[in-house]
């Protein structure tokens, strides 16, 4: 019986051992992923594989927006197109700049001017927007994304889209 004891000792100890590994590789990814995605980019000045990923399906819920109405649905593929283009680093730098921010809206939204200004003075105001243009400005997509539920759930982005509309 001794001896099974012990046989079953030093099996645990290879699986503790391999978890922990796999612990600490996945903890070393999350850690020097954003930053190493991010040299990249600024290395080469394009999109990173990631980048083009979340871009993609930024598009996907731009055109999820769609519902039939010719018009609309014109508006919703422009704005999916131009979005599509945009490269992510100018998509970044905006969460920085009102004024980028306006622009960016203006370019790949239906608002005119006045409403895409109105909508970047209220993302620069409310504090509640803080940790997402955070989040975009850093090119921490995973961050960006749960920010964006956090004000989807809350109503913040509802209550955006009133304002605008006001």
């Amino acid at each position: 019986m001794g001896d099974k004891m012990r046989h079953r000792k030093s099996n645990k100890k290879p699986l503790i051992i391999t978890l922990v590994s796999i612990l600490v590789v996945l903890v070393l990814c999350v850690v020097f992923f954003f930053p190493l995605n991010n040299a990249i980019r600024n290395i080469t000045g394009n999109d990173t594989a990631s980048d083009k990923v979340v871009k993609s399906e930024l598009v996907k819920k731009v055109k999820s927006k769609k519902n039939g109405n010719p018009q609309r649905d014109e508006k919703i593929d422009r704005a999916a197109s131009i979005l599509g283009k945009k490269k992510m680093s100018a998509i970044m730098s905006a969460a920085n700049d009102q004024k980028k921010t306006a622009s960016l809206i203006e370019d790949s939204s239906s608002l005119s001017k006045e409403q895409s200004q109105k909508a970047a003075a209220e993302i620069f105001s409310n504090e509640d927007y803080t940790p997402l243009r955070k989040a975009v400005s850093d090119g921490n997509w995973y961050q960006a994304y749960q920010q964006y539920q956090k004000l989807s759930d809350n109503g913040d982005l509802s209550q955006l889209q009133q304002n605008i509309s006001q």
